[in-house]
């Protein structure tokens, strides 16, 4: 088998392949030793997320489902083991946690393309997933950048609740997605726009007005689909956290984001 019915029999039907020599930039990170020696190829995957905008929530829909996480880390090490029997070598599944640009190694991939919110569009999952990459010291033909781009709308940045995105990018300091998930106290105005938007945790607003995200394919990960919850609430709140993305933060800053979705 190819790369290509490889990735398909694990479910992966969206990806992309970059040279590791392309890559200008890393992040710090522990895992970065877990780099294979003489990598030479990044097989970026792309796993929806999206149930459809139909869900009373009060969180990103990224967090209405089981960890990610674990999901795709069990998904793309199940791949590697095909990969290094089919092909040799050496394969690192890494998701979210590595030294990797994920965003511009989907960018080089072709795997999609950055809007102005900085998030990836793909043509198949719109912006509603997210990225899982394995590095190999074996060669695979890279992918072409897509030569399409954001359509520059602007709908992203009108509909932003806080004027976090500009045309010049995204203050992350006022992004209320990373304020519901800053420690420590925050300033009135970031109480007042969590209470306004009702978010527990992270915000959808400038995905969900995106015009590239209005035919989004549906997620058909069994992982996914069989643990949904959209409404965190005191009661759920500890189990949820079990095994939800949002968990590693601790209780305080959840109940403190739960305190001001529930005030009237």
């Amino acid at each position: 088998m190819g790369l290509k019915e490889i990735l398909k029999s694990m479910g992966i039907t969206e990806y992309g392949v970059c040279s590791f020599e392309d890559i200008k930039e890393f992040l710090p990170c522990r895992n970065a030793e877990r780099i294979p020696k003489g990598a030479k190829s990044v097989i970026v995957c792309a796993f929806s997320y999206y149930l459809g905008k139909s869900f009373e929530t009060n969180v990103a829909k990224y967090a209405m489902l089981p960890d990610y996480h674990d999901v795709v880390r069990e998904i793309l090490n199940a791949a590697a083991k095909k990969l290094k029997a089919e092909f040799g070598g050496e394969y690192e599944a890494f998701s979210d946690i590595s030294a990797l640009p994920e965003k511009q190694c989907s960018e080089l991939s072709g795997l999609g393309v950055r809007g102005k919110n900085n998030l990836i569009i793909n043509k198949t999952f719109g912006s509603y997933f997210v990225i899982g990459e394995i590095i190999t010291d074996m060669f695979f033909a890279p992918t072409p950048p897509l030569r399409r781009g954001c359509l520059n709308c602007g709908a992203c940045v009108k509909a932003c609740p806080v004027g976090a995105i500009s045309e010049n990018g995204v203050d992350y300091t006022k992004c209320l997605s990373a304020v519901t998930q800053r420690k420590g106290e925050l300033s009135d105005y970031e109480q007042q726009k969590i209470k306004e938007n009702k978010l527990m945790w992270g915000c959808d607003r400038c995905q969900d007005c995106c015009p590239m995200n209005r035919n989004a394919q549906k997620t058909d990960i069994e992982a996914f689909l069989r643990d949904v919850e959209p409404l965190v609430t005191r009661e759920n709140l500890s189990t949820l956290m079990k095994n939800r993305a949002f968990g590693y933060k601790g209780k305080k800053l959840l109940l403190r984001n739960l305190d001001l979705t529930e005030t009237k």
